[in-house]
């Protein structure tokens, strides 16, 4: 579940965080009444919730029980951190505010651990959308993190390669060039070999080379009747990191298939123009006969 603010009735009464003291939670309840007995409401609107008179209180009350509160002031005055900790999947990604945060030494294992959650649900959300570019600053963050907070994102990204895999694997046994491309089509992409690229080795060597075999297998079984999904696929795999011995025969592949399909495109071009030429003397002897007659 996604990280809320529990100060949300402080922009319904107007109250400023740095208010959160004793004497400023006396007059955040004063402010409280005050609102009530000016409308003949039942509830009124805090956000995206109603509050009765009882449960705003209750919820002004319960601010002294709250730990790390003056860490929840800190992103609760920074709306576009706010934002996105509470929606990470809808707004923006706030990378200045981040920054801003961590370089100012407020940053602790509670911003931590929110920021940890958020960012999970994030990379999950950009890669289920193949938004692979977006994945780099985020990623970055996550890096950052004490290791313990780098697990969940790593393992999200580590699962996503493995189903990936597992579906270039399952395709080898029975090719379909147009469901093939559906699934797993945006494998051609260079954002996609920039993310694999861009991931500590020491966590993922071993997925990465993977991923790589099984798409050079694919490609040996698919090389002769699908030449431009393959030709694709390779001039990506070129570029992948991966063992030494693998990278030398995705290279000596991708000679192959690159040569295979521009002689194969140069074939069809030359058709067709053959095609033209020959329909040109067709036409230019029709309208010929048309003039004698």
């Amino acid at each position: 579940m996604s990280y809320q603010s529990p100060l949300h009735l402080l922009d319904s009464l107007q109250i400023q965080p740095d208010q959160l003291n004793p004497a400023g939670l006396i007059q955040i309840r004063k402010k409280l009444l005050a609102e009530f007995n000016l409308t003949a409401a039942i509830t009124i609107s805090v956000g995206d919730k109603q509050y009765t008179k009882d449960e705003a209180l209750k919820a002004i009350d319960q601010l002294k029980e709250v730990q790390y509160l003056n860490d929840h002031a800190v992103i609760f005055q920074d709306k576009s951190l706010l934002a996105w900790l509470e929606h990470p999947t809808t707004a923006a990604f706030p990378a200045q505010s981040i920054s801003k945060l961590r370089w100012s030494g407020q940053q602790n294992p509670f911003f931590d651990e929110i920021l940890a959650e958020a960012l999970e649900t994030y990379c999950s959300f950009l890669l289920k959308h193949r938004q692979f570019s977006m994945i780099k600053e985020p990623l970055s963050v996550a890096m950052s993190l004490p290791v313990q907070w780098q697990y969940g994102v790593q393992e999200i990204i580590y699962k996503q390669i493995k189903d990936i895999t597992a579906l270039i694997d399952e395709a080898q046994k029975r090719p379909d060039h147009k469901q093939d491309r559906e699934i797993f089509g945006f494998i051609v992409y260079g954002n996609w070999a920039d993310l694999l690229n861009s991931l500590p080795e020491e966590s993922f060597w071993r997925i990465i080379n993977d991923y790589c075999v099984a798409a050079v297998n694919y490609t040996v079984v698919v090389q002769h009747n699908q030449r431009h999904f393959v030709y694709e696929i390779t001039h990506q795999l070129v570029r992948i990191n991966c063992d030494s011995g693998l990278k030398t025969t995705i290279q000596n592949n991708y000679q192959i298939y690159k040569e295979n399909y521009h002689t194969k495109t140069k074939s069809k071009n030359k058709n067709w123009s053959s095609w033209w030429f020959w329909a040109l003397i067709v036409l230019a002897q029709a309208l010929a006969r048309s003039c004698d007659n």
